[in-house]
């Protein structure tokens, strides 16, 4: 049960990521492999421009305060970007927070280097077993909330 409820939660974030660039008059559509990191592609009309998107979706439930991603997402890619989502309550409209590959893995390497300095409560040395937390600052989420426009300005 808990793989599926975390699968619809994965899949309402990027229909939600899907219907925010729609509105905004980008051509998105959604791949449907799940074996790569992009789970959107996303044209600008205008200019015929593309990015890749990976969306990264956690609810807000008061135990966690970060996206939880992999090794893979350590790798920078020029054309990949992430929309981290928060959903809350039903009624409510996500929280959408955009960031690009290099910023994403910066921020989990720096993390991991943390976590893995900080001596077990045994005394024992951490294990890396490959997962990752994304946890910006509230600043910096601040500054990406709902700038869907960055995505396009750099390509």
């Amino acid at each position: 049960m808990e793989a599926n409820k975390n699968k619809n939660l994965g899949n309402s974030g990027e229909f939600y990521v899907l219907a925010q660039l729609a509105q905004r008059g980008y051509i998105a559509g959604k791949t449907d492999d799940g074996t790569t990191l992009i789970d959107v592609i996303a044209t600008n009309p205008d200019n015929l421009s593309t990015v890749n998107i990976q969306v990264k979706t956690r609810t807000i439930d008061g135990r966690k305060s970060s996206w939880m991603m992999g090794r893979k997402n350590e790798q920078i890619h020029n054309n990949l970007w992430y929309v981290v989502v928060e959903i809350g309550s039903n009624d409510v409209l996500p929280n959408f927070f955009i960031f690009n590959s290099s910023e994403v893995s910066d921020c989990i390497k720096e993390t991991l280097k943390e976590y893995m300095n900080t001596p077990k409560k045994d005394g024992g040395q951490r294990i890396d077993k490959g997962i990752r937390h994304f946890e910006p600052s509230e600043k910096f989420k601040e500054e990406r909330k709902d700038n869907w426009d960055i995505m396009f300005q750099q390509t």
